[in-house]
């Protein structure tokens, strides 16, 4: 089989799983039989992109561009019949991707099992897992925006009945209703962007190799703007048209990626299941964002980059801020996912389009583990979040804490200093604020001096990033217990449990690594436009990296200051926090700086107040035309029926009493007697004789007239 064929069953076998518990889970088979089910079908997923993956790298490396017609149109100038096209897309960044989604998902199902043990609608979860798996490689494997936005919008229903999935409970319900509602304002920027490019290139939405002859999005742009390679900065790239189109398409990705402003549903989304948490937030959800604003990198114009940079800046700032005061251990990950989401969208602005999908990979590994970790350990602590009742429980749950600590060293990007060695986050993010010194370098030549806050900015979140991370594992395995009881009953969780975390901490320590290629790989999917950034370019801002990291000694800085102030719990915060000035801030950073009470002021309000203003409109004008023409009518049909009773209907009856009234005298005329007839006979023939004798005797006597 082919790569591409082989892909489409990948993307199959998880649809097929979810039709098939959905439909026989309630008829047959035990209860423990359906989530190994499951697992067996992504499990088998993930062996057919292996040999994908294995297949096409072993390959001549040629990107494979299926279009299938499925809609009709319109037609050709000549004639023929125009289609929206489908099909799979197949490149390095697609079978990579799809390698990666797969083993992640199928980690996520075994450790579903452990985490759902107990819950009577286990089988419908799992349904749903497969259902979410299945739309996430739909994206990946797409190769037109159509077939990309079908499986967004799948993705948004499969996130709204996993977030919701304890629909019982007030906190999913809100949670999952928030999360699509977001989503669509995004969703609301890809559909005008999606129709600006569907007028402006004729229906073909494509995303074919970047060549003129392949036609397509990037071929039609290139027809537009020949420039011998896919290059937005050249100026005739930079149509308002074009701008307004790549930053509608970045709006979908600013929703599924919960990128600033529309970041509120993110944190809200942990009330759903932790392995819920942990596959959104690492492979396939808040992930499908980035991947997008990746496959249409080259329809960004220099506007449209530095827009997407600019909120990239903005929402890894904001985020790991926010996640330095939360005491919910979920929603540090949760803002944390927020910051690094920002370190790739910055990335993918300032033109570093290889190191930005490399965060993605190594991120998706660190912190799934991470989000597994904290299921383990919530799972032990009976469901307590917060991290105020946690404290020393690396005795309790030593593989647990092991695989937290690796994953925290990872995300911080710690390396041996002086040595090019350290963990998987240590390649992609110094590649990031490396690239973010070329951008920021750009834009000063450019005269734009402030452009030097694209990278300080990631450069000092680094230090951050390390800080709350460290904050995190000091307050759940370190120190003194903080709740005896919870203590006491801690315990390691089952093997189902900790052996996919281990699995993950395994590939967040080494997936990073040049053995393997994940690096290079991806930067031989990049737009034209982003290769030159690959090589003497990124050694200034390497140099710049190391200088302002310590090279390598910059994570144990923030590290140890971790440690230092949360060792004994919240005894130094707590102190920390009550100084003047810091109180106030503790305090806005706490609440989420106030987005979530500025939005139900600003927004939910306000439409709340246009509800009732159309409320109040519908009532007094609509409802008013309508019931006055009810009133009209109504008054009207009581004159035409007045009219009809009384004239009418009273001619009528009338009529029917006079012919009654004289039935009922010339009925007693009826009465049966024939003597009586016999005396009327005679008595009229004698009148009748009387009458006419004197008429007849006249005629006789005087004769008859003359004429």
């Amino acid at each position: 089989m082919t790569p591409a064929n082989l892909l489409v069953l990948a993307t199959a076998l998880p649809l097929i799983g979810f039709a098939i518990v959905v439909l026989l889970s309630s008829r047959i088979g035990s209860p423990r039989f359906w989530p190994w089910f499951t697992v067996g079908m992504v499990g088998a997923s993930l062996a057919a992109s292996t040999v994908a993956y294995v297949t096409f790298m072993s390959g001549d490396g040629a990107v494979e561009v299926h279009a299938w017609n499925w809609l009709q149109i319109g037609s050709h100038a000549d004639g023929s019949p125009r289609y929206l096209q489908i099909g799979p897309y197949v490149d390095k960044m697609t079978v990579l991707l799809f390698a990666m989604v797969t083993l992640i998902s199928t980690l996520v199902h075994i450790y579903s099992i452990g985490y759902m043990e107990g819950d009577s609608r286990k089988n419908r979860f799992m349904a749903y897992m497969q259902l979410f798996t299945f739309s996430m490689l739909g994206i990946v494997l797409g190769n037109s925006l159509l077939q990309l936005f079908i499986f967004w919008e799948l993705v948004g229903i499969s996130s709204y009945l996993l977030i919701g999935f304890w629909y019982e409970k007030r906190g999913p319900q809100l949670a999952c209703k928030k999360a699509f509602v977001m989503n669509r304002i995004g969703d609301m920027g890809f559909l005008v962007g999606m129709g600006i490019l569907f007028v402006k290139f004729g229906g073909d939405l494509v995303l074919r190799a970047a060549d003129r002859e392949g036609g397509g999005v990037f071929g039609s742009l290139l027809l537009n703007y020949p420039g011998g390679a896919i290059d937005a900065l050249h100026a005739g790239a930079n149509e308002w048209w074009l701008t307004i189109a790549g930053i509608g398409l970045f709006m979908g990705a600013m929703g599924k990626s919960a990128q600033f402003p529309l970041q509120t549903w993110l944190p809200d989304a942990m009330e759903g299941p932790t392995p819920v948490s942990s596959i959104v937030h690492s492979a396939t959800m808040v992930a499908a964002g980035v991947y997008l604003t990746a496959r249409i990198f080259p329809l960004l114009t220099p506007a449209a980059h530095l827009f997407v940079a600019t909120i990239g800046l903005i929402t890894l700032v904001m985020a790991a801020l926010i996640a330095c005061v939360q005491t919910d251990i979920k929603r540090v990950l949760a803002y944390s996912t927020l910051s690094q989401l920002g370190y790739m969208v910055l990335a993918l602005g300032a033109g570093s389009y290889t190191f930005a999908m490399f965060h993605l990979v190594t991120h998706a590994f660190f912190k799934c583990c991470l989000f597994q970790c904290s299921g383990s350990v919530i799972h032990a602590a009976h469901h307590e979040q917060e991290m105020t009742s946690y404290g020393g429980l690396m005795k309790k749950m030593p593989i647990t804490a092991a695989c937290f600590a690796i994953c925290t060293l990872a995300i911080a990007g710690a390396s041996i200093p002086y040595t090019p060695f350290g963990l998987s986050g240590y390649y992609s993010k110094d590649g990031i604020i490396a690239a973010t010194v070329n951008y920021g370098d750009a834009l000063a030549a450019a005269g734009m001096n402030w452009g030097a806050v694209f990278y300080w900015g990631p450069t000092i979140i680094a230090y951050v990033t390390a800080f709350y991370m460290t904050r995190a594992f000091v307050l759940t395995f370190l120190g003194k217990p903080r709740d005896k009881h919870l203590y006491d009953h801690a315990h390691e969780v089952n093997w189902t449990m900790w052996a996919p975390q281990v699995v993950l901490a395994a590939f967040a320590i080494f997936i990073g690594w040049g053995f393997f290629k994940v690096g290079a790989n991806l930067h031989d999917t990049a737009p034209a436009m982003a290769q030159p950034f690959e090589e003497r370019e990124m050694e200034h801002g390497y140099h710049f990296v190391h200088g302002a990291l310590l090279h390598g000694f910059g994570w144990m800085l923030s590290i140890a200051l971790g440690f230092v102030i949360y060792i004994n719990g919240f005894t130094i915060s707590s102190r920390i926090a009550a100084i003047p000035g810091i109180a106030q801030i503790h305090w806005w950073l706490y609440n989420k700086m106030g987005f979530d009470g500025l939005y139900d002021i600003i927004v939910v309000n306000m439409f709340k107040a246009l509800a009732g203003l159309m409320g109040a409109f519908d009532k007094l004008v609509v409802d008013g035309i309508v019931n006055g023409a009810a009133w009209v009518g109504r008054e009207l049909g009581f004159l035409i029926g007045g009219f009809d009773y009384r004239y009418v209907d009273g001619t009528v009856r009338g009529s029917g009493r006079a012919a009654v009234r004289l039935g009922s005298i010339l009925h007693r005329t009826q009465a049966g007697n024939i003597r009586m007839y016999v005396l009327i006979l005679f008595v009229g023939v004698f009148t009748a004789l009387a009458i006419a004798t004197p008429f007849a005797l006249g005629w006789v006597w005087f004769g008859l007239p003359q004429h």
